[in-house]
């Protein structure tokens, strides 16, 4: 987003004589200058996460509990089978990979959380989106930045503490093969760009519906079911894995978890890849179409 800020460039003017005759030239940012601006706000994000940051030592004892009630409750399910448990698959999966499903998923979300649709929805609500508004920046861009931000606060204080208590207690393995780990990052920075954009959606809801809060929990509630962190899609009849194979949801656990497992390999992995960077791509574009409308219907009260 280009600001135009008329500066005087030359002024000819004689002393006592005719009219003043100035040129204004548009101030403009470049390319250069506008990542520097954007890449501070990821700085400032992850300084203020970091101020707060004693409220996420209780997050590690959270998702450590909600990977030991989903782990128990496999394992009773696994356990219920008659045939040996070491012959037992469920959804294609062996327990020891229900396991390590189930952690990896909640190590993912923890990575890529974040609640722009909240902060939007309060600027909106509070009037104070009037101020993002006229500043020299696009705010969608913005809240993308400040959520790598706070991705990066959380990766080094959130997700990797509850690694650190998760993976020894229910003997977490690898994946079976090494370069796994690389796609496995990359398919979850693509979920956190993904998740950003939806979030930013229901944020510009907003500007029509004034209080959100309904759903924004709504949402959650629905993500946690449809992108696969409470039971894998696989546990699905074929005909809902085909619809959900092509949707965004997918790709904020499923895909990343079943990579890391060894289920996706060669076409198949890159094919997955690419059609969550191709949601992350088509959510920000719809993010941008709808902002440019959505602004139109802001109303400010108060003096």
């Amino acid at each position: 987003m280009n600001e135009r800020i008329p500066t005087v460039a030359a002024v000819g003017a004689a002393a006592g004589g005719g009219p003043a005759a100035a040129v204004l030239a548009p101030w403009r940012r470049d390319r250069r200058g506008s990542l520097r601006l954007y890449l501070s706000f990821v700085r400032l994000a992850f300084l203020k996460f970091l101020a707060f940051r004693l409220r996420y030592y209780t997050g590690v004892v959270s998702y450590t509990i909600f990977v030991a009630g989903h782990a128990y409750l496999y394992r009773a399910l696994f356990a219920s089978r008659p045939e040996p448990l070491a012959d037992v698959r469920i959804g294609g999966l062996e327990l020891a990979e229900m396991i390590t499903y189930v952690a990896i998923a909640w190590i993912g979300r923890s990575f890529t959380f974040n609640n722009i649709d909240r902060t939007l929805s309060h600027q909106i609500q509070q009037g104070e989106i009037a101020m993002q508004l006229i500043k020299p920046f696009h705010v969608q861009t913005v809240m993308m930045f400040e959520a790598a931000g706070e991705a990066a606060f959380r990766l080094l204080l959130f997700t990797l503490p509850i690694m650190v208590v998760v993976v020894p207690v229910f003997g977490i393995g690898g994946p079976p093969h090494s370069y796994l780990i690389g796609w496995t990052l990359l398919s979850f920075v693509l979920a956190l760009v993904i998740n950003s954009q939806l979030n930013f959606l229901i944020g510009c809801l907003a500007f029509y519906l004034k209080n959100i809060d309904g759903v924004i929990r709504a949402k959650h509630i629905s993500l946690d079911f449809l992108s696969g962190v409470l039971i894998p899609f696989s546990f699905f009849p074929a005909w809902f894995q085909t619809v959900v194979a092509w949707l965004p949801f997918q790709g904020l656990t499923y895909v990343p978890v079943t990579i890391y497992l060894g289920k996706r390999l060669g076409a198949d992995l890159y094919s997955a890849v690419l059609v969550q960077a191709a949601w992350a791509v088509g959510l920000f574009l719809v993010g941008r179409w709808l902002w440019a409308r959505a602004v139109r219907a802001v109303t400010l009260q108060g003096g």
